[in-house]
């Protein structure tokens, strides 16, 4: 389900430290191999679509407009060429996870898009995907019919 987030009153919030990259050339391949080693121990949780990640794919979503977050539990995008700027492919490490770290992942994307001047921002989150659902408490999230 696509959802809209309302940032028109979001107050910034705490986030892990990240390195963020949105320059293809600011990334390197010993990053892009830990990101796809870890992506290849866990593609059965990607569904069907998934394809091993190199670092020519990061590298042209990176030049295609796209904001790519890594901290040291996880990894996640913005899409910034859609009607809204889209919060995708969150990624937490199996060791991390269930401690909240994927909401700060939310919240760090909401930051930088708040801070690039959007009020409004989408994500997609999966009803079988409790854990991510969770950050669905705060009123700040709308369904969207179409995206």
């Amino acid at each position: 389900m696509y959802y809209r987030i309302d940032l028109s009153n979001y107050e910034p919030r705490e986030v892990p430290t990240y390195q963020e990259f949105t320059n293809y050339n600011d990334i390197n391949s010993e990053q892009i191999e830990v990101v796809s080693e870890e992506l290849d121990n866990f593609k059965d949780s990607f569904g069907k679509d998934w394809q091993e990640w190199n670092l020519k794919d990061l590298r042209s979503r990176l030049k295609d407009n796209w904001t790519f977050y890594l901290t040291e539990c996880g990894w996640c995008f913005i899409d910034w060429n859609r009607k809204y700027p889209y919060l995708c492919n969150r990624y937490i490490i199996p060791e991390y996870r269930n401690k909240g770290l994927g909401s700060d992942l939310v919240w760090l994307r909401c930051n930088e898009i708040k801070q690039q001047g959007y009020n409004y921002a989408s994500i997609k989150l999966e009803d079988w995907n409790k854990p991510a659902l969770s950050v669905m408490k705060e009123d700040i999230f709308t369904e969207l019919t179409e995206i």
